[in-house]
């Protein structure tokens, strides 16, 4: 059923490679693992920072540093003198002798910086699966006096720590950790960095064979005269010449117990015989909602398309927001894997049979565009087949892989996944943003794609890396219509719309990206032209999907390049 609640807005038109210790002499070893371990803790108060009641019978008085056979320690109390005067003990010289005045000053800073997120919020992300995972990662540097790995008292310390007056600083959290001592096993975090170094190797390597590709294929252009077409082509930036209308939904699948709250943009025009509008879907990411890619919904409907936003329950903003409050314990819930493209199939099902929309949609022509989740979301309905061999086999090393996104694939072994594909034949074209990719469906499954692909990707996205997520999975699928745009400077959050609650704590231009403006002018026309080319056929004689025009929207600080193959 469709409940019309009202309708709205009629609008016009992320480390160098860590040296391994050498073995050559004692003393030379001891300097460079004390110099090691000043750079390192100075990376650790940041990254404690960065991540975000009684008292425990015990508390951290030293910290001991460990490599091999060597080992040193400082006491807590030193650190603390530190912090409150900047007053560097004996026992802390050796570590701090070749950090520079602004390092100094800067981890100084970091000891007392004060993450603001309550106890609550701390303990529900640290209990749930994704919590555990970091903590696993964690506990192999982070250790007890007894060399035990620090999982749960990396856990305690962490919460004990929110629940100071002073709130969640490093300090605090080494204050708090349950044991007399803390050990810092600079051994394992020396691999665990080269293994982070390997993954910045393979991304590097991957950005430029992209950028040889794009230039080759300029080239190639250039000679057929493609070139000397895309320049005259006007910029699919701008809006378009029409208006719409945006209206406000709720459809209720009662078979699955699910309210989907929906916003539909229909395009408005005098003359109605572009009617029925060819049609685009628009699913999110998670902690994000209908709003996230509002700017997007606009531009396609002023040319001519109308665009269903629907929102995902147990893996949106609602859901983030209930797991920080306690009211639940995961990130997204893990039926999302099957609920998603469940949920699209219904909303384009209950809109078929809509006498007021079905009219005005043309809904056997159905682009989509999904981000992260949502990119998932799509290639699942455009004929991506779920794959639970590669899960199984990819999942087995997750507390050894930089790779986020595995901790939210891995999820999906937790729900029975259906045998047939969850394809809706009505999805004719997809542009995913920052996809996660390489577990959920491996090459098996990207194989199986049905329908032209434009696979949108990040250079620097530490959530869904590039180089696993997208480049090389981009090699595996098959047929025609397939396009793979690397944004230079891109993060897994540079195409989200700002989020107004969130304008009193913002993000770090390192986590965000840098110009917004720029990686949201890159979605309009990419989208545009992918559906314009392979949904209407407007556009199938003009090169916008080509390395040609793209380098035409290149502007600012964020770059863009286009192929579309990867040898």
């Amino acid at each position: 059923m469709v409940r019309k609640t009202f309708i709205l807005d009629a609008a016009p038109s992320w480390v160098a490679p860590v040296p391994a210790p050498s073995s050559r002499c004692q003393r030379r070893l001891r300097s460079a693992w004390k110099l090691r371990w000043g750079q390192a803790l100075f990376g650790l108060a940041l990254g404690v920072v960065g991540s975000a009641s009684g008292r425990p019978a015990l508390s951290a008085e030293r910290v001991s540093i460990s490599l091999g056979i060597l080992g040193d320690s400082f006491q807590v109390s030193s650190l603390e003198t530190f912090a409150q005067t900047g007053k560097i003990e004996p026992d802390l010289r050796d570590y701090f002798r070749l950090l520079d005045d602004e390092q100094e000053a800067q981890f100084r800073e970091a000891l007392n910086t004060s993450a603001d997120v309550s106890v609550v919020a701390v303990a529900q992300f640290l209990y749930s699966p994704q919590g555990e995972i970091l903590l696993q990662r964690l506990g192999q540097v982070i250790q007890s006096e007894a060399r035990q790995p620090g999982f749960f008292a990396i856990r305690a310390a962490l919460i004990l720590a929110a629940a100071e007056p002073g709130g969640l600083t490093p300090l605090n959290v080494v204050r708090k950790f349950p044991t007399t001592g803390v050990r810092i096993s600079l051994g394992r975090g020396w691999e665990i960095a080269q293994e982070l170094n390997d993954l910045v190797r393979k991304t590097k390597s991957a950005v430029a064979k992209v950028k040889a590709q794009s230039e080759a294929e300029l080239a190639d252009e250039t000679q057929q005269g493609i070139a000397a077409i895309a320049a005259t082509l006007p910029s699919l930036t701008q809006p378009g010449p029409l208006g719409w209308d945006r209206n406000v939904l709720v459809l209720s699948d009662e078979g699955r117990d699910r309210d989907l709250p929906v916003d539909l943009y229909v395009p408005v025009a005098l003359d109605t015989a572009a009617m029925p509008w060819p049609t685009v879907v628009i699913s999110h990411g998670l902690k994000s909602d209908r709003t996230s890619f509002a700017y997007l919904a606009e531009h396609l409907a002023s040319h001519g398309f109308a665009v269903i936003v629907p929102e995902h329950p147990g893996s949106n903003t609602e859901q983030f927001e209930a797991l920080l409050a306690g009211r639940a314990n995961e990130i997204s819930d893990p039926k999302a894997f099957v609920d998603r493209p469940l949920d699209i199939s219904f909303v384009l099902d209950s809109l078929e049979e809509d006498e007021q929309f079905s009219s005005q949609l043309n809904l056997a022509q159905v682009g989509m565009v999904g981000q992260s989740f949502g990119g998932y979301t799509a290639l699942v309905l455009g004929g991506a087949q779920l794959n639970p061999a590669q899960l199984e086999e990819s999942c087995g090393d997750l507390d050894e892989s930089w790779n986020v996104s595995l901790a939210l694939q891995c999820r999906a072994l937790t729900v029975p996944l259906p045998n047939s594909g969850l394809q809706d034949q009505r999805i004719g074209n997809i542009v995913v943003l920052n996809p996660f990719t390489s577990a959920v469906f491996g090459r098996e499954g990207l194989a199986s794609l049905a329908v032209p692909t434009l696979v949108v990707s990040g250079e620097l996205d530490t959530i869904a890396p590039a180089v696993l997520e997208q480049i090389r999975p981009f090699r595996w699928i098959q047929g025609e219509g397939r396009n793979l745009a690397l944004m230079l400077g891109g993060t897994h959050f540079s195409t989200i719309a700002e989020n107004p609650d969130e304008a009193d704590f913002p993000l770090p231009e390192s986590v965000v990206g840098r110009d917004l403006a720029t990686a949201q002018n890159h979605v309009k026309a990419l989208s545009l032209a992918s559906f314009e080319t392979y949904l209407t056929g407007r556009f199938s004689e003009q090169p916008y999907l080509s390395s040609s025009y793209v380098k035409s929207l290149e502007q600012g600080r964020l770059g863009l390049e286009l192929i579309q193959r990867l040898p």
